[in-house]
């Protein structure tokens, strides 16, 4: 029981910092693949002032963030990515809580880009020409109202596309 719970919260703190519920060697040894872009396919994450359009270093206490996923067929054939549903991508922000040192983390979902979104059911496939991008965007609105929702700390800002994920810390100075 004891390990049960152990291994519990090691996976939610691996999920906390973006990670692979699994490590890699557990993962192969369960026959489980690790998300991964496709082969030949690079990306660009960036989180960025969508006025100044300069990448940011921390969230603002109150103002727009814009996230932005760019995903470039890099290889030298056509691409064609099937997905199952009209949702190609998703970003989520995620307050992270740590404890025992940053041994544990806890994650809190705050925001996610398909909040009270209706997406179509059908398949959706999306083909990338060598050298074409594809860029996902949201923008993450922090205003008066909600700024008391996201209090000063650390966060960890997700993009999701293909069932593989990217992320990156971002801080809230008090």
């Amino acid at each position: 029981m004891a390990s049960m719970l152990l291994l519990s919260l090691a996976g939610i703190t691996r999920y906390a910092v973006a990670q692979p519920l699994l490590p890699a060697w557990l993962a192969h040894m369960l026959h489980q693949r690790v998300p991964a872009l496709p082969p030949g396919m690079t990306y660009d994450f960036e989180v960025i002032d969508p006025v100044t359009r300069h990448p940011l270093e921390a969230l603002p206490e109150i103002g727009s963030v814009e996230l932005r996923l760019a995903v470039t067929n890099d290889s030298a054939l056509p691409m064609k990515l099937h997905f199952k549903t009209a949702k190609q991508n998703e970003f989520v922000v995620r307050r992270v809580y740590t404890f025992v040192n940053g041994l544990f983390a806890l994650p809190l979902e705050v925001w996610r880009s398909s909040y009270f979104h209706n997406y179509a059911k059908h398949r959706t496939v999306v083909v990338l020409m060598p050298g074409q991008t594809k860029v996902y965007q949201a923008l993450f609105q922090i205003n008066a109202l909600r700024s008391r929702e996201l209090p000063p700390g650390a966060y960890r800002v997700v993009a999701d596309f293909y069932g593989w994920q990217t992320s990156m810390s971002m801080t809230k100075p008090q």
